[in-house]
């Protein structure tokens, strides 16, 4: 097809989520794309911090096309070799604490999990989140995420979420009620600025927690998997969630979501 083509059919028959660039993209290679015409491209985006380590990379092809001719999908309900490989290696390099891990097909799912995760454990309904946040366009993730623009066509939302004001140690403190479940954060704001908290902030906001009961949820699905330099953004203050949100970069471009928990967090599920 050409390009206008291509165009005209995704016009005509895809739902709308994203505005368009007229561009007809045809291929990429490590941090180069190319148009359908041949045009390259220098992409800053990732792929919306998908592609850590770039396009077509040649490990990940050899493992996915691997899988693909050995069984593709295995249900949840067998056990499978390339499933407890992947879970092993997720929780060596998790945070210390993060043991037990549920696979899912997206950011925004590992947060839902995340939300699932905190409210089975504590029994208690609220979740306090960040004025700024993004943490997917789910319900139940769209009720943490912030920005107004998403909110508003699909309310009302999943109840018992408030916003606080980003990185205020004493706002979230004054936020906890006897029904509050968990605060679920970015360690750096990606849609909210790419705001880096203060210094001390997730020291603090880790011993409020500890103090108080409420868990906390680390959403890394735009820092982790080695994103700032470090593989999650937490270990810059040595601070380890009770729950961790990972997808983007975690699967080299293919659908992945992973929320991984304190053992008797998400064994209560």
């Amino acid at each position: 097809m050409d390009e206008k083509s291509v165009m005209d059919i995704e016009n005509k028959y895809l739902a709308r989520g994203y505005a368009k660039k007229a561009i007809v993209l045809a291929k990429g290679k490590g941090v180069f794309l190319w148009d359908i015409n041949g045009k390259k491209y220098l992409d800053f985006t990732g792929n919306y911090g998908v592609c850590v380590v770039g396009y077509s990379r040649l490990e990940i092809i050899q493992a996915i096309r691997k899988q693909i001719e050995r069984l593709i999908p295995c249900h949840g309900s067998f056990y499978n070799e390339a499933r407890a490989e992947l879970l092993e290696k997720i929780v060596q390099i998790a945070p210390k604490g993060l043991t037990r891990a549920f696979l899912g097909n997206s950011g925004t799912e590992a947060v839902e999990c995340a939300i699932k995760m905190a409210r089975k454990f504590t029994k208690k309904p609220e979740i306090i989140a960040m004025m700024g946040g993004f943490h997917g366009k789910t319900m139940g993730a769209l009720s943490a995420t912030w920005k107004k623009k998403y909110r508003k066509p699909f309310q009302p939302l999943v109840p018992y979420f408030k916003h606080v004001q980003r990185y205020n140690i004493q706002r979230i403190k004054e936020a906890i009620t006897e029904k509050t479940a968990a605060i679920i954060v970015e360690p750096i704001q990606g849609e909210g600025g790419v705001i880096v908290p203060p210094e001390g902030f997730f020291q603090s906001l880790r011993e409020l927690c500890d103090k108080t009961g409420v868990l906390l949820i680390m959403d890394e699905v735009q820092t982790g998997m080695g994103r700032t330099g470090k593989m999650f953004a937490c270990e810059y203050w040595e601070v380890t969630p009770d729950i961790m949100c990972l997808g983007k970069s975690i699967a080299g471009g293919l659908p992945m979501g992973v929320t991984i928990a304190r053992e008797e967090i998400a064994s209560s599920l």
